[in-house]
């Protein structure tokens, strides 16, 4: 693998492998992150459980998820898509959405353009020693909101989803 900040022209990341970092109860492994592109992209694998959920934010990126196992619930701009392996979903950035993992497990990427906001998960989270879901720390709400006011994520409002369907909330 190349060095995150390293100048090369090309950066390879194997199977599993990346920086990874606990981000309120979900796994974000750094495959890309943004200062190789000069922070044109980044891509993040997020792994997680059933009940993970987003508050209701906006983002300062385009971004785009490719859902590799498992399914997710998108809500959207007040719509509703459910996401399942193999299909894509792309949201503006300043558009209003949340995620919610609905599948007992969930595997997925994130890519963002500008390739800012794998700086908000590392500010908000924190590295993770073991990728055991045992092993995550608690969610950290007040890191968490400090670290979406210095990379521009705006949280609206709870998880967009029935009470009893959302386990751990990021924002």
């Amino acid at each position: 693998m190349s060095s995150p900040a390293s100048t090369s022209a090309f950066h390879a990341v194997a199977p599993f492998e990346g920086d990874p970092i606990w981000f309120n109860g979900a796994l974000q492994n750094v495959k890309l992150p943004g200062e190789w592109s000069d922070d044109a992209l980044s891509l993040v694998e997020v792994s997680s459980t059933a009940g993970r959920a987003t508050g209701l934010h906006t983002d300062p990126s385009h971004e785009t998820f490719y859902v590799l196992e498992g399914e997710l619930l998108f809500h959207v701009d007040g719509e509703e898509h459910r996401a399942h392996a193999g299909e894509t979903v792309a949201i503006r950035r300043g558009v209003p959405h949340a995620f919610l993992i609905v599948s007992e497990t969930a595997r997925f990427l994130v890519m963002n353009t500008p390739g800012t906001q794998e700086r908000f998960f590392r500010a908000g989270g924190e590295p993770a020693l073991t990728r055991d879901f045992a092993d995550a720390p608690p969610p950290d709400l007040e890191r968490t909101m400090a670290a979406a006011r210095e990379y521009g994520v705006r949280f609206l409002g709870p998880p967009p989803f029935p009470p009893d369907a959302v386990r751990r909330t990021s924002g």
